[in-house]
């Protein structure tokens, strides 16, 4: 049972970091690119304004059915702000490249590591429901883990506050 865990948790850590990095090459026009860049500078680049915007986007990938297909929709709209920042930041860095910067820091890591468990979590507890035994045994898994993710991307939110105010503007 853990190892299935395992290799559903690396299989979709694997889909989402792809369609992230897949949806930030996408080209877009100059009003798209600045309207994406907006919405990312929206988020207050408070430890609380990034944590509650993680924490909503895991919490929903947590539920049932619903939390695959939210995990590829984030993913996707991660990428194309990653795109939209990157066309519209004049820097010349293209968002795959940004993406491979990205890959070098733990936040990434850390981000994908709970949404990539939020999205494991939410197609155990289906198995769970199926072969019931979700009041036995799944309950403690989903416990373990939305506790483990809302607390991590506390820490997540804390080191991207950090990498944030490091980087000059």
């Amino acid at each position: 049972m853990t190892k299935t865990r395992a290799l559903i948790f690396l299989a979709v850590f694997i889909i989402l970091s792809g369609i992230f990095v897949a949806s930030s090459s996408v080209s877009l026009s100059a009003t798209e690119a600045q309207q994406l860049n907006q919405g990312v500078q929206s988020i207050s680049p408070t430890v609380i304004g990034i944590y509650t915007n993680n924490v909503q986007i895991a919490l929903l990938e947590f539920i049932p059915v619903f939390g695959p297909g939210m995990g590829i929709y984030s993913s996707y709209n991660t990428g194309l702000a990653l795109a939209g920042i990157a066309q519209s930041s004049g820097t010349g860095v293209t968002g795959p490249e940004f993406f491979l910067i990205l890959l070098f820091t733990p936040i990434f890591w850390i981000e994908f590591a709970c949404y990539s468990l939020a999205v494991e979590e939410s197609i155990a507890v289906l198995v769970s429901f199926r072969n019931r035994d979700f009041r036995t045994r799944e309950w403690k898994w989903l416990l373990g883990s939305l506790i483990f993710v809302v607390s991590t991307l506390f820490v997540s939110a804390a080191l991207e506050v950090d990498m944030i105010n490091f980087i000059p503007r």
